[in-house]
């Protein structure tokens, strides 16, 4: 069926919505989905009411049609919000995923932020993505501003996955960096490498930081793991004011047991000419 005919028929589809068969009221959705926009604008409040349907499937499907609608989240944000706190993980999810695709997500950083506590760990991680990875730049500066301590407290989060998306998000801003520098510094210890190597990235933003803590980053050089050692060498790369200050200790590294190790004192050096004379 064409978005056209879709158009056309679109008041005897949308009756189907309230069919007893579930199969028939997730067909609907589907067909629906062909011309979103044209579809909220007319029978917006009929989709809305799927959301409220004693169905999971049939909550998801009325997200997913949403989602398809760059207008969705300004037309009916309030009621995609109201699915965050839905019973079933895949529905918060997928409305998380509804606001996140919006350039207008940050209207509700709040309940973005409420989201971080969430049990399901999709469900805080899709919350750290969408703070990070927002077309709003305004925006989210204002929002990380506001709530990068609930950010930084998800460093501390049982999940890999959550404390790397934490340390990415929070990295989207100078200012938190420099903010919670101690704590982004304290997740070099991290036991996950993933994390270790993402607070690395970040401190690049912090040059002060890179200097203060450069005895601690150095000795990530002698990390076991090459990718952290790489995050080292390139967060010195661009402090030489750090090299230089704690060149004796990336001298000693010379004398590695380790060829890595060894390769990677030499390659800070070079960062700082004035460090090897």
């Amino acid at each position: 069926i064409s978005p056209a005919a879709i158009l056309r028929d679109g008041a005897e589809i949308v009756q189907l919505l309230e069919h007893s068969n579930i199969s028939v009221s997730l067909a609907a959705l589907e067909l629906l989905r062909r011309s979103p926009d044209a579809v909220l604008q007319q029978h917006g409040a009929e989709i809305i009411q799927r959301l409220q349907h004693h169905d999971r499937s049939v909550r998801e499907a009325a997200l997913g049609l949403l989602r398809t609608s760059p207008n969705a989240v300004s037309l009916h944000g309030a009621a995609i919000v109201s699915k965050l706190d839905d019973p079933e993980v895949a529905v918060r999810q997928t409305a998380l995923t509804t606001l996140g695709e919006s350039p207008d997500a940050l209207q509700h950083g709040a309940a973005i932020v409420n989201k971080l506590d969430d049990s399901a760990v999709v469900v805080r991680h899709a919350a750290l993505r969408i703070l990070g990875e927002s077309s709003d730049a305004a925006m989210q500066r204002i929002v990380l501003k506001k709530h990068s301590p609930a950010i930084v407290h998800k460093l501390d989060d049982p999940e890999v996955v959550v404390r790397e998306a934490a340390l990415t998000t929070l990295g989207k801003s100078r200012g938190a960096v420099l903010q919670h520098c101690a704590a982004i510094i304290s997740k070099l210890d991290d036991s996950a490498v993933v994390v270790q190597r993402a607070a690395l990235m970040i401190l690049r933003k912090s040059p002060a930081a890179t200097l203060q803590h450069g005895a601690v980053i150095i000795r990530r050089l002698e990390h076991q793991d090459t990718r952290v050692r790489e995050a080292a060498l390139a967060l010195l790369r661009v402090s030489p004011d750090a090299v230089l200050q704690h060149s004796t200790a990336i001298v000693h590294l010379l004398a590695h047991s380790d060829e890595a190790v060894r390769q990677a004192a030499l390659a800070v050096l070079m960062i700082s000419p004035a460090a090897i004379l």
